[in-house]
């Protein structure tokens, strides 16, 4: 049951990579290009992913959950670095996990390790997509982060 859900989690980071990877061929003011399409800016969507991954994250871990405040990085480089640093950590973690069916309670809330990886996943894909909005609003091409492609990739 374990390897459904960490190649689930393998597809989040996965297409995490291939965006943040794709921001880096565009003009590097692209990042914080100011929009109004719901964000301000790339780099705002990218800060709130990785503050919501740390929120979830922590649930899982039945640690205190941080504010959900997005972050600021300083550009696409460091945005990947961070987020390569959790993503490594948070799969560890996930494949230690012995019961993802085990359920945590949070905010009043309770729900298992398996549903919070799902809402991980489909945050995260709801999210690049913002990313892809936005970079057609400015005038470039998103990049195919589909499921489907993942697992092409991986054949």
């Amino acid at each position: 049951m374990n390897e459904q859900f960490l190649q689930l989690y393998d597809y989040n980071v996965w297409a995490n990579d291939r965006v943040l990877e794709h921001l880096q061929t565009l003009p590097d003011d692209v990042f914080f290009q100011e929009v109004n399409v719901g964000f301000k800016s790339i780099a705002e969507v990218v800060g709130h992913l990785a503050a919501a991954d740390e929120v979830w994250f922590a649930r899982i871990k039945e640690e205190v959950s941080p504010a959900l405040v997005s972050k600021s990085f300083a550009s696409i480089e460091t945005a990947r670095h961070y987020m390569s640093q959790t993503q490594t950590q948070n799969r560890e973690y996930l494949a230690s996990v012995h019961d993802m069916g085990k359920h945590v309670t949070y905010n009043k809330h309770q729900n298992s390790i398996s549903e919070i990886v799902q809402q991980v996943v489909n945050h995260g894909t709801y999210h690049r997509g913002n990313i892809t909005t936005i970079l057609r609003h400015l005038g470039h091409k998103g990049i195919l982060t589909d499921y489907i492609a993942f697992l092409w990739a991986r054949a």
